[in-house]
């Protein structure tokens, strides 16, 4: 199977633009909320979000996941938005600009034992992200907030 960048980069835009969509109706004020006592609160799900996006990507590029420099994490939704729609067009641009042999060149960020392909990686992004969406929606349902529809 072969890795369309066009593809894999609309698909990426849809799915950041129904994550923010639906990080949009999280209340500042519940950030410390969390479903149980093992669970990530509202404000560390919120953060995990954007900054993983960040994260991945590197990792896709460098082959590790980076240790310094990584995003301050944010406790107001709006500004939330913000950094991630900031950083996302940024991992979009670094993204795109990798070759089809870059792409297809094997990392192995989460251990040696588990090599994959640039472009598999970023494939993971994405479930990555639907994922912890998913926990979202849950999360904000259990606060009473009104959530969008998945595909609305």
């Amino acid at each position: 199977m072969s890795f369309s960048m066009d593809s894999f980069v609309g698909n990426w835009n849809r799915v950041h633009k129904q994550t923010t969509r639906l990080m949009a109706k999280a209340p500042d004020d519940k950030y410390d909320w969390k479903p149980s006592e093992t669970a990530m609160t509202l404000g560390e799900l919120m953060n995990h979000l954007w900054i993983s996006e960040w994260g991945i990507v590197e990792a896709a590029i460098t082959g590790s996941f980076p240790k310094e420099n990584r995003p301050e994490k944010i406790s107001v939704t709006a500004d939330m938005i913000s950094a991630f729609d900031k950083s996302h067009q940024d991992m979009v641009g670094k993204v795109t600009a990798l070759t089809p042999e870059e792409l297809a060149g094997e990392v192995a960020p989460f251990g040696p034992e588990k090599k994959m392909s640039r472009a598999t990686i970023l494939q993971v992004l994405q479930e990555h992200e639907i994922h912890h969406r998913g926990q979202l929606y849950v999360y904000l349902r259990a606060l009473g907030c009104e959530v969008p529809p998945l595909f609305g």
